[in-house]
């Protein structure tokens, strides 16, 4: 009888996850089919606004015989042809959507392509009809921005939707090792990620192990097929390192005729790097080389711009700060500022400076300057030479005996900051600050460093200062859920090399994906 019950209850746990494995699908495809629709509003709307306002409206002149007809034509046309490029610039495959900034770049890859081809329509029927050249730069401006902006919108949405768990897979982890537990941490700790780790299964460890929080061994990689079936595993995590070479070689021999599922492979150094990796093919074999930098490209522009832009502006407004600081130290008798050899990027030395907040200081004067963070406004002059970033790890002083070496090494990829995540502790609280410093070096978006400014912005007005210092300190952070890394030709580390896995076809690397902390952008 008991053994019946087990049986029954065992079809029904399979039944449910079956359901589930099911709508998880059905939700993807209703998004994507919610994008191709806003998609063509969006472009029918930026050709009508562009021809409104070449035409239509009184703020520019056209002194040539105008064919509404023609740019009604244009306009329906434009539709699936728009569609048809964004198609092909993959805008419409999940694994581009919902994280980092391929989207929005292959967005704007396929609308100036879709500019492209009614140039060509235009040339052909110059005999028919003149079309405007202003009219498409217009077409090309508004179509463009209002594609990004609409995606931007909807992943917003999406995001809110992981929150209660729709849009997110099965994850099944093969290798219980350091590693695997990290990846799997990072994806648990975060709502948006689109991961939800069901179990590991190791060649080492008994079933039953309890590995992270309430996540357990189920298994052994011999089962696996066994496993991903009960469970309805919607992707398979593989962690080579963690396993025999022998189980890996069948996993890798199993997965060509294995039923519809996505199988990844971790590049094995998600511990030891923070670089990005950048995926080529020498002869067809794929290789891995690592960046010098973690940001790289456009993501580095984004950093850079904001650094100096807003960086600057900052120095304009604090600069009589400054200077009534500065008198006053001096009236005090007592040195102006004070100079901490730091660790930079690529483990650079520089001199980070900051107001003298020294014991001998007036005490009124002193915890002002500590009060309201004061102290580190000729940080400033540090991020304007290129030494710091507004937003970064928390800077290391040199000869800090506290300091792991291999820590300093994971976080040398970028520039510290003046502010970090371990700022907004009434935001964001951690045990771990090196963690959180990983953390948000991995997963780095321009939309983190705003967020990050504004929760400062909002901690300075509440007249606090949490945890400000200019080496490690004991108080920790966590980063907030936010956006993460970008994806194209490039492999964060901890990302994966994913494997299409159809019955009857062959494996194929076709992509990276960085596994989300945060929300993406």
């Amino acid at each position: 009888m008991y053994r019946g019950l087990y049986i029954v209850m065992a079809d029904h746990k399979h039944t449910r996850n079956r359901l589930t494995h099911t709508a998880y699908h059905r939700q993807w495809q209703a998004l994507i089919a919610a994008l191709i629709i806003f998609d063509a509003l969006m472009i029918w709307g930026s050709l009508r606004l562009a021809y409104d306002l070449r035409f239509v409206s009184s703020l520019l002149t056209y002194n040539a015989e105008l064919s509404p007809t023609t740019y009604t034509v244009l306009e329906i046309s434009g539709i699936p042809i728009w569609l048809g490029l964004f198609a092909l610039a993959g805008v419409y495959q999940r694994n581009n959507l919902l994280g980092g900034t391929l989207e929005y770049k292959q967005v704007l890859k396929a609308g100036s392509a879709g500019v492209v081809v009614l140039v060509v329509l235009a040339f052909i029927w110059r005999d028919v009809a003149l079309v405007s050249r202003s009219w498409l730069v217009f077409s090309w401006i508004f179509l463009c921005g209002s594609v990004t902006v609409e995606r931007f919108l909807i992943r917003r949405v999406a995001y809110r939707l992981r929150r209660r768990g729709w849009l997110t897979a099965r994850v099944l982890m093969v290798g219980a090792n350091d590693q695997g537990i990290a990846i799997a941490r990072q994806w648990q700790q975060s709502r948006t990620s689109g991961m939800h780790v069901v179990g590991f299964v190791d060649d080492f460890k008994p079933i039953g192990t309890s590995v992270l929080d309430d996540l357990k061994v189920i298994g052994q990689p011999t089962a696996l097929m066994q496993i991903i079936d009960q469970s309805d595993v919607d992707e398979v995590v593989v962690v080579p390192n963690a396993v025999a070479w022998e189980t890996f070689e069948e996993i890798i021999t199993q997965a060509g005729a294995a039923k519809d599922y996505e199988l990844w492979l971790s590049p094995g150094f998600y511990e030891m790097l923070t670089n990005s990796v950048v995926v080529t093919n020498k002869s067809y074999v794929p290789l891995f080389t690592i960046n010098e930098a973690r940001l790289v490209g456009l993501d580095a522009i984004m950093k850079s711009v904001l650094d100096y832009g807003l960086g600057f502006g900052l120095l304009l407004l604090t600069l009589p700060i400054m200077g009534f600081i500065a008198a006053g130290l001096k009236l005090s008798r007592r040195s102006v500022f004070m100079a901490h050899r730091t660790i930079g990027q690529a483990d650079t030395i520089f001199s980070m400076w900051k107001f003298n907040t020294a014991a001998d200081i007036p005490n009124r004067l002193q915890r002002g300057l500590h009060r309201f963070a004061l102290d580190k406004l000729p940080q400033l002059f540090n991020v304007l030479t290129g030494r710091m970033s507004l937003v970064g790890p928390r800077p290391r002083v040199v000869d800090d005996q506290s300091i792991d070496p291999r820590q300093v090494h994971n976080l040398r990829s970028v520039k510290p900051g003046l502010i970090g995540p371990w700022l907004v502790t009434e935001v964001w609280s951690s045990s771990d600050e090196t963690r959180d410093d990983l953390y948000y070096v991995r997963n780095w978006t321009i939309w983190l460093d705003l967020q990050i400014i504004f929760q400062s912005i909002l901690a300075w007005f509440r007249l606090r200062r949490p945890n400000v210092s200019t080496d490690s300190g004991a108080r920790r952070s966590e980063l907030a859920e936010t956006v993460g890394s970008s994806a194209e030709a490039r492999l964060s580390l901890g990302g994966f090399a994913r494997l299409q896995v159809k019955r009857g076809t062959s494996l194929v690397m076709d992509k990276d994906q960085s596994p989300h902390r945060f929300q993406q952008d």
